[in-house]
């Protein structure tokens, strides 16, 4: 056979062996899903009449509306103006101890915080010589008081003088103001307790944050010397460096609202408050100052956060009231819309911004349904079984 036969051979072979393949690799599924469920479909939750009641469930509906728009900038956390104390050394002396005495530890009114030993042994007994004034006083008080009732009685029976009943009154009114002086001491004296070996203890004077130490335990100060500084916080205020130029646009009578940086929780709100007037000229920014309440557990004086500040202006967005949002523990945010028959389904929405009571919707659900507000809580609770 001439040699061109067997080429062409081998080429018809090889064409019907890729053919086969080709046809075999068409039909190959690397992977199936069964029974395939969409988000919505995971949860859905169907209550009775009577379980809709119980939980209180109200509905609105989602529409488009103006809302205020919003700027997010830096802010940072700082004490309020004459919320921070300095403690000082009650009498010169030695410091033996700092207990409770550490930047950044939070301390309640009445903490031991420093021991410190006097110089001058006469004032170690301080308590015990305030003690001993009241117990004296006291005393003196009580007589004066009797002598005086019994003169007043002498003097209704007409065997004592008009003027030993008005010397004994005025007796009994020294006695009395000698009393309260000493009851002043020894509440002066209670304030820093003296302990057992002699020494007075320093006690923080309200609940608060340690900010910073100016003395150590063997250092000798004198009376009235710094010993640390506390900050009352159980309100901060947020600071917020805003362009000058831009500082009329925001709606100071709207709330801010303010996040942790990385948080997943719901923003706090805070309100805007009057403050020293402050700005930076090298930045041609101005600050601006919100309060937040009870925000001392969660942030700390100098941390930065966001703070999304109200303009004046307005936008035209998808609006849902911030009582409908739910936010999960990885921060997603929901809602559960109203399907009808009592069936409510979860849906995960996507927040542009926050305006006031109400949050602006950019995706997730849509005009016209109807999401719920009052018992939204509860029936995240009883969809994952803390409500059952």
């Amino acid at each position: 056979m001439h040699p061109s036969c067997y080429l062409v051979v081998v080429a018809l072979l090889m064409v019907g062996c890729s053919g086969v393949g080709s046809e075999e690799a068409a039909h190959e599924v690397p992977a199936t899903v069964q029974h395939p469920r969409t988000e919505a479909e995971l949860s859905t939750i169907t209550l009775s009449e009577g379980a809709v009641k119980r939980l209180g469930i109200q509905t609105v509906a989602v529409k488009t509306d103006s809302a205020a728009s919003t700027r997010t900038l830096g802010g940072e956390v700082v004490v309020p103006a004459g919320r921070s104390v300095v403690v000082t050394a009650p009498v010169a002396g030695t410091l033996t101890g700092a207990d409770g005495a550490r930047p950044g530890a939070r301390v309640g009114r009445g903490d031991r915080l420093m021991t410190i030993a006097p110089l001058v042994p006469a004032e170690r007994d301080q308590r015990i010589e305030a003690q001993r004034a009241v117990t004296s006083a006291e005393a003196e008080e009580l007589a004066a008081r009797q002598r005086l009732q019994r003169l007043e009685q002498l003097l209704k029976d007409g065997a004592a003088s008009v003027r030993s009943v008005e010397e004994a009154r005025a007796q009994h009114q020294v006695t009395l103001a000698t009393l309260t002086a000493a009851r002043e001491r020894l509440t002066g004296a209670s304030k820093n307790p003296v302990g057992e070996q002699g020494e007075l203890v320093v006690s923080a004077p309200f609940d608060g944050i340690v900010q910073s130490i100016s003395a150590v335990p063997g250092q000798t100060v004198a009376a009235s010397a710094a010993l640390l500084e506390i900050a009352q916080v159980d309100t901060l205020w947020i600071r917020v460096a805003v362009y000058a130029g831009d500082a009329d646009a925001i709606d100071e009578r709207q709330p801010a609202a303010v996040r942790k940086l990385g948080a997943t929780h719901v923003p706090k709100p805070a309100t805007r408050v009057i403050a020293p007037l402050r700005g930076d000229p090298s930045a041609a920014s101005v600050d601006l100052y919100y309060a937040l309440s009870g925000a001392g557990a969660s942030l700390r004086p100098g941390e930065r956060v966001l703070v999304e500040l109200p303009l004046k202006s307005t936008e035209k967005g998808l609006v849902v009231p911030e009582a409908a949002v739910l936010y999960d523990i990885h921060g997603a945010t929901w809602v559960y819309e109203d399907l009808g028959g009592n069936r409510y389904a979860r849906r995960r929405i996507q927040i542009a911004r926050h305006a006031g009571d109400r949050a602006v919707v950019s995706r997730g659900i849509g005009e016209g349904a109807r999401v719920v507000t009052e018992g939204a809580a509860e029936l995240f609770g009883t969809e994952f079984g803390a409500g059952h």
